[in-house]
């Protein structure tokens, strides 16, 4: 077998502080790497000829797929790695990604592209939104770039459909840092796209993606009540949902889920959101977004039961689908929809999957005070209704107090290792901040005299 050969491809204007970075993540097993420049004033070009990158130049015409398509013809590989210089892949990754590659060009599979997370991180590399992209493809005659900007992969003139796209979201991730909220706070992104947009808009005035990107950019602009009529403009341009059936589409997704946030955000009539709620599951009935979105807004405006019902479900469409263009908003943040998934159960009385959903956070971060507080909450409630004897009243020092406690104790041993002091403190801490005194003078029984002195004192000192 050949050399497997990857072609790493960008287009850049001005990226001096990310070049580097850009031509260094996956410089071991790239065959060879492209840079487009469109017309740099800094370093970007000398640093990118430094670097050992075949730099070539192309006269800027507003058009993201002219740029990307004029790249993908220099590209000599068998595979194309596209990614944008604000992109990377962290070290697993890259060796993930060769490895799939290799596979698949062993097994002569038929796979064109491949779809992979793709997450927005900040500054301190916290992931705020997440989503899928397809910025690794064969090398292949008529697969090309499509639209002027928020471009797509089209293979001639058609999308590439569900045959031609291999699911890699549970091995491969791919970053990007050019949307951070800092980003779009200056303006000049979404001034640039917005222009570009309006003009694509000129051409197909109801292409239901670029209405989606257009009303992108109000959202991101703080611009919400214009961006909910945008979003309702492209759902409204929507083909026929018995004609979307099984097409891949995030861009689908995306307007629906963007619109109904913003629906519950500005807390819209409760018919609005239903309504939205139901188009959008006609079209895209395995997205877990729609049922986290609805869910996290019944949980915020107190209908538990009703939040409850809506996690529950995303959580298992998650499960059964997966996250290629479902489910980005959810996978972006799991941890909190199972923390509101949690406070629905407590407050419905579901006390058994409060303290499971509980557990199943704790694991991920056993030091997550709300989420322990909540748990022992819930121990608390249950003792209660079974009038567990002890529980209901009593000084902490009374022996059926402490009973009850040491048995929350044995329980928490599953997550804690009560061996490790900063544990023990975490949950004493948190016992006393519930309160929950038998548990309090169960888990003070661990400590010895000496260290209860220091504690003791440290409390007492305010610290």
């Amino acid at each position: 077998m050949k050399q497997l050969r990857i072609s790493q491809c960008m287009i850049v204007k001005n990226e001096e502080k990310n070049i580097e970075q850009a031509l260094s993540w996956g410089k071991d097993i790239m065959w060879e790497q492209i840079v487009v420049d469109t017309g740099s004033t800094d370093r970007t070009v000398e640093l990118a000829e430094a670097m050992g990158a075949k730099v070539y130049h192309f006269a800027w015409v507003d058009d993201f797929s002219a740029a990307k398509n004029f790249a993908c013809r220099q590209a000599k590989g068998d595979w194309i790695a596209f990614l944008d210089a604000d992109e990377y892949m962290d070290a697993e990754n890259v060796k993930r990604l060769y490895g799939l590659l290799i596979r698949l060009e062993r097994s002569h599979s038929l796979c064109q592209a491949i779809v992979t997370n793709w997450f927005n991180v900040d500054e301190t590399g916290k992931v705020f939104i997440g989503g899928n992209q397809i910025r690794i493809f064969r090398n292949r005659s008529g697969v090309h770039y499509q639209g002027r900007i928020h471009e797509y992969l089209v293979r001639g003139k058609r999308d590439l459909d569900g045959s031609e796209l291999m699911d890699a979201c549970d091995q491969l991730t791919i970053y990007h840092t050019g949307y951070t909220p800092q980003a779009l706070a200056a303006g000049q992104k979404l001034e640039r796209n917005r222009r570009m947009i309006l003009k694509e808009l000129e051409e197909r005035p109801n292409d239901y993606k670029m209405l989606g990107n257009l009303a992108d950019t109000y959202r991101a602009g703080g611009e919400y009540e214009e961006a909910v009529n945008w979003y309702e403009k492209a759902v409204a341009a929507l083909p026929p949902a018995e004609k979307m059936a099984g097409v891949l589409d995030m861009r689908t997704s995306e307007n629906f889920a963007f619109l109904l946030t913003l629906l519950c955000e500005l807390r819209k009539e409760e018919s609005r959101i239903r309504q939205t709620y139901e188009e959008a599951l006609r079209y895209v009935p395995a997205d877990a977004d729609f049922d986290y979105i609805v869910g996290r807004h019944y949980a915020e405006t107190g209908s538990y039961a009703k939040g409850a019902a809506h996690l529950h479900r995303a959580m298992e469409l998650l499960n059964q689908n997966g996250n290629v263009c479902y489910g980005m908003l959810l996978t972006a943040n799991l941890r909190l929809a199972w923390e509101y998934l949690a406070t629905c159960y407590y407050n419905c009385g579901q006390l058994k999957d409060c303290v499971s959903a509980c557990v199943t956070l704790l694991q991920a971060d056993r030091f997550a005070m709300g989420v322990l507080r909540l748990l022992l909450a819930a121990f608390l409630r249950d003792a209660k209704s079974s009038k567990a004897p002890g529980q209901e009243s009593g000084a902490a020092n009374d022996p059926a107090q402490i009973a009850g406690g040491k048995q929350v104790l044995a329980f928490l041993g599953r997550i804690y290792d009560f061996s490790a002091a900063k544990d023990r403190i975490f949950v004493l801490r948190t016992a006393k901040d519930v309160p929950y005194p038998g548990l309090t003078q169960a888990v003070r029984e661990l400590f010895t005299p000496e260290e209860l002195r220091i504690l003791d004192g440290m409390e007492k000192s305010g610290k």
